[in-house]
């Protein structure tokens, strides 16, 4: 079995209003990586009729987006759906039995970068609030505690094969680099008045993911200009070396999504509003900020900005990923050109 902090591998990064300098900023992308897991959906109901996820992995290297037929990673990204819930004696946030690769060996998706699998139908009783049933002879285990959303999770792990000259110093095995997916999965509310258990399943509505509308760049004394995603291909967007510039991620109002979660002090159910997050990652260049985003508060704002500074000339990969307070994830790659 592999050991490694696997709080430092988990896909959810906190907020932070600033962040140490020490080593380089996990914004800076200096080999491979995966950097966010999308499930479609964004949270899925065990007991549905079909309880299928169709999961995304963001992995990267210097070159660019990996695995692909001309990138130096090629091998698949391998899949497990992790069923071993966390003892209380871990502080982690998965059961290191997760990381155990002979009892969870890892399988293949539906393309190098996809994977497909329903959630297992007893996911609320293993990581939810349902009361799971106690080896004979143990005391009762606790049932799980939701997170300040309502929200419980399904840890999906993911790991990515790198060849032995592309390893960094630190990375012993081929699959080594791993991360987690918390697949959020509906379990309806648990310890509230029934009148309260009864209005949460009539006004919850299951999280939809985020989407990131437009990235725009605005160089010093020009207008703001949208950036085209890598999926619409095209050339390289070009920004001056040596100049800082502007940078607006945007989302629609739809993707702020509002819902009732119960708060255990005052024993009511209150609704709130999605807090979004979004991390930023490059190749080169730094940011001002690797973390922005939005408060709960600041619902009604559909933005986030940063600043960036190009570093050499040069070819650089930019990558924007777009959280919701809920779990929901989508994100997307931009190429620039840093010209003398």
């Amino acid at each position: 079995m592999k050991r490694a902090n696997i709080g430092a591998m988990v896909l959810l990064v906190l907020l932070a209003a600033c962040k140490p300098q020490v080593g380089p900023p996990i914004s800076l992308i200096s080999g491979p990586a995966i950097l966010a897991v999308k499930g479609e959906p964004a949270e899925v109901d065990p007991k549905a009729a079909d309880p299928t996820v169709h999961y995304e992995a963001l992995a990267v290297d210097m070159g660019g987006r990996v695995p692909a037929p001309n990138a130096d990673i090629t091998s698949p990204l391998l899949w497990s759906i992790c069923n071993r819930p966390k003892p209380p004696t871990e502080s982690n946030s998965v059961s290191a039995a997760c990381l155990d690769e002979n009892a969870l060996p890892g399988t293949a998706g539906d393309s190098p970068d996809t994977y497909s699998a329903p959630a297992p139908l007893d996911s609320c009783t293993l990581f939810g609030p349902q009361i799971p049933q106690s080896p004979e002879g143990q005391p009762p285990i606790r049932p799980r505690d939701p997170d300040v959303t309502g929200g419980y999770y399904l840890p999906v792990r993911v790991s990515l094969s790198v060849p032995e000259e592309l390893r960094r110093a630190g990375m012993a095995t081929e699959d080594s680099v791993i991360g987690f997916q918390l697949q959020r999965i509906y379990c309806g509310l648990a310890n509230a008045p029934g009148q309260y258990v009864y209005q949460y399943g009539k006004d919850y509505t299951p999280n939809q993911n985020p989407v990131i509308a437009s990235l725009t760049l605005q160089q010093p004394g020009a207008d703001p200009v949208e950036v085209p995603p890598i999926s619409a291909g095209g050339a390289a967007f070009p920004v001056a070396a040596g100049q800082t510039v502007s940078l607006t991620v945007s989302w629609p109002a739809e993707s702020v999504e509002n819902y009732p979660a119960w708060d255990v002090l005052t024993r009511t159910l209150p609704n709130h509003y999605e807090a979004m997050r979004v991390s930023w990652y490059a190749t080169a260049g730094s940011f001002e900020h690797d973390i922005t985003g939005r408060s709960e508060s600041e619902f009604e704002t559909l933005f986030a900005e940063n600043t960036w500074t190009p570093g050499a000339p040069g070819p650089v990969h930019l990558w924007v990923v777009l959280h919701d307070s809920r779990g929901g994830t989508d994100f997307a790659g931009y190429d620039l050109d840093v010209t003398p």
